[in-house]
């Protein structure tokens, strides 16, 4: 009895005291009962410790963190912005992040000032410029988020602005504006279709009395020679020139220009 006791006793303190430190992971060795927190780095691997021993787990790879805050605009428009960090604590200062945070060093620490710099920094554009300067929004957070946890022990890869979302009623009043610009837009349009066939309208007007008056002008100029050129004796000359036409020619009046009888007209 007394050796199943002790094989059990033997079990459940050896089973304690194995921890494993995966590949991509850092421990920090505890010993309470000595020197307490060990400054050397655990390594990956399995590790043999007494049961009153520990060690805190630290992964040295990025990890990403998402928060969605609600976000007052510049022009006192009520949005929420996703936004994602992605960071990872030093390796070489692994041992004073848990002296000083502790594992859960993005609870304690991070989290509020990447809100709060989230808020800040898309607060300063009104709502339609949050998507289109999202980049912008996104580098002035990290840059925020980097100076609230200077020498924290930490580092930042990167900031995302993931996902805006806007209210249903925001959403119609949106609607309603490009709605009620695309109409504009289409008047404009029209206008300025309509302006230039007047445009059009009043040069083909302009073009056609300039052309009259060309027409008339000739006209005149044609009149004027004929008026000069048009005696007594050439209209005697044409009429006696005609060798088809059949007629009495006699010279009357002052003019002496002919009666003229048409001798196949029967009287």
């Amino acid at each position: 009895m007394l050796r199943i006791i002790v094989f059990t006793l033997s079990l459940v303190f050896f089973s304690n005291c194995w921890t494993t430190v995966k590949g991509g992971e850092v421990g920090v060795l505890w010993k309470p009962w000595n020197e307490g927190l060990v400054q050397q780095p655990v390594p990956s691997g399995v590790h043999l410790l007494f049961p009153w021993n520990d060690i805190f787990i630290y992964s040295t790879q990025w990890s990403s963190h998402i928060e969605t805050v609600d976000v007052l605009t510049q022009d006192d428009l009520k949005i929420d912005v996703t936004a994602v960090i992605i960071m990872r604590p030093l390796y070489a200062e692994i041992f004073t992040l848990q002296k000083e945070i502790g594992p859960d060093y993005y609870k304690k620490l991070v989290k509020a000032e990447f809100r709060a710099s989230v808020r800040n920094a898309a607060a300063k554009y009104q709502m339609i410029q949050i998507s289109k300067n999202a980049p912008v929004i996104a580098n002035d957070i990290k840059n925020a988020v980097n100076e609230r946890i200077k020498q924290k022990h930490l580092e930042i890869s990167n900031v995302v602005i993931d996902d805006v979302v806007y209210s249903k009623t925001m959403l119609d009043a949106i609607e309603r504006k490009l709605s009620k610009q695309q109409e504009l837009e289409q008047m404009k349009y029209e206008l300025s279709i309509s302006e230039k066939n007047i445009q059009i309208a009043k040069l083909q007007a302009q073009a056609d009395a300039e052309a009259a008056i060309i027409r008339a002008e000739g006209q005149a100029k044609s009149q004027s020679i004929i008026d000069k050129n048009l005696t007594t004796k050439y209209l005697q000359y044409k009429a006696f020139d005609n060798a088809n036409a059949k007629f009495f020619y006699i010279p009357t009046g002052k003019s002496n220009l002919p009666i003229i009888v048409n001798s196949d007209k029967e009287n």
